[in-house]
This record gives C-alpha cells, sequence and structure tokens, in this order.
C-alpha cells in the first residue's frame, strides 16, 4: 500500500519566487543568445565606437549593428552620445556588469574546454 506524504520543506510566503518576477531577466538574458551582440559589447567595453568603427571591429553590416545596438540600448546596457556629427555608443554601468558576467562564463568554458 502506498501512503502519500507530503514534503515538510514547504517555503514562507515570502520566499516563494514568482516567474513573473523573472521575465525582464529572461529577456536580457536572451540578448546574449547573439554572438554578434556579445562582440559588440566587447568592444564597447574597451571605448566607445561609432557604428563604422564597429563595422571594422566586427566585420558586421551597418544594418546589422544598428539593430543590436537598438536592442542592447533598449534594454539599458548601451547608451550613445553625438560628438560633433558622429554618434558614440557607450557601455552603461549595467552593462559593463554584463560584459564582466560574460567574460567570467567564457574564462570557465575555456577551462573546461582545455
Amino acid at each position: 500500500m502506498f501512503i502519500y506524504k507530503k514534503c515538510s520543506c514547504k517555503p514562507s510566503a515570502h520566499e516563494k519566487d514568482n516567474i513573473s518576477e523573472f521575465n525582464g531577466v529572461a529577456r536580457k538574458m536572451k540578448l546574449l543568445s547573439s554572438p554578434s551582440r556579445i562582440v559588440i559589447l566587447s568592444v564597447l567595453f574597451r571605448s566607445p565606437h561609432c557604428v563604422a568603427a564597429l563595422q571594422e571591429h566586427t566585420g558586421l553590416s551597418q544594418t546589422l549593428i544598428s539593430h543590436h545596438l537598438k536592442k542592447l540600448m533598449d534594454e539599458g546596457f548601451v547608451d550613445n552620445a553625438r560628438y560633433g556629427t558622429f554618434i558614440r555608443y557607450r557601455l552603461t554601468p549595467h552593462g559593463r556588469k554584463l560584459i564582466g558576467f560574460v567574460r567570467d562564463i567564457k574564462d570557465v568554458h575555456s577551462k573546461n574546454n582545455k
């Protein structure tokens, strides 16, 4: 005969994680699913760049770079500033934290694949 027992490790009401609270986190993490965006973030980590310079560093088209920059700006990881006729893109403090996280993952991946 099977006796059903309830688990006694119930979290209290304030400890429960609500999935909806993590929707924004998941959206931000989805940005990292594109290697092109990671490369753009890495280039911007070194210094601010205009789209033309990002093209040189990445080999991506102007249209694709602009598309990725818009997504990164919409999530608050990149902003821009006008210098004369040029617009230079730079990482926000949150963008710097994000690329630090990505570099940590890259280091772990590199160590595991040796």
